[in-house]
């Protein structure tokens, strides 16, 4: 085998690898994305329906969606409201 074919055939392998590894993080990232936003659009609501400082200061300590996160650190409104993800 030429060293040129070598050398094609082994780029060739890394970009499928690179290829695969790019189609799995979108792929996990594409799961997230919905359940993201719901939460994002829960906290929204939440805080256009509170009327005064004590219900905003509620929907701050409240996990969105009942906290159906699977993880131990659910984000809370609040927190998203404070980093200007809402």
């Amino acid at each position: 085998m030429s060293p040129q074919l070598k050398e094609s055939r082994g780029t060739g392998q890394v970009l499928l690898l690179l290829g695969v590894i790019s189609l799995i993080v979108w792929y996990v990232q594409a799961r997230r994305a919905p359940m993201q936003l719901l939460e994002r659009r829960d906290c929204e609501n939440a805080y256009a329906a509170a009327r005064t400082s004590t219900e905003t200061l509620a929907v701050d300590a409240r996990r969105p969606l009942g906290a159906t996160r699977p993880d131990s650190l659910a984000v809370t409104c609040g927190a998203l409201r404070h980093a200007g993800r809402l």
